[in-house]
């Protein structure tokens, strides 16, 4: 299903770049914002990957971050706190 977007407050100079990239990849402008708007989902979406591929090897090397374990303390003993 395809819908449509309006992108208001556009400067001049984006729209220019817009133009140009759409132009240099053999695109409409909105073929290159919609190829544009995919690219910034797949570079956050990697991003996220590589960070949290990065605790699970920390995870699984036994590494414990600096004040982890002191962190994890102070909570519990707010969370008991809490309770009583």
């Amino acid at each position: 299903m395809s819908y449509q977007i309006q992108v208001k407050g556009v400067t001049d100079e984006i729209k220019e770049r817009l133009s140009a990239s759409a132009e240099r990849n053999f695109r409409s402008i909105n073929q290159e914002a919609l190829a544009r708007i995919q690219f910034s989902f797949e570079v956050e979406d990697s991003l996220r990957s590589k960070s949290l591929q990065k605790m699970v090897d920390e995870g699984m090397a036994g590494k414990e971050r600096a004040g982890s374990l002191n962190r994890l303390r102070e909570i519990a003993a707010k969370a008991r706190a809490t309770v009583k």
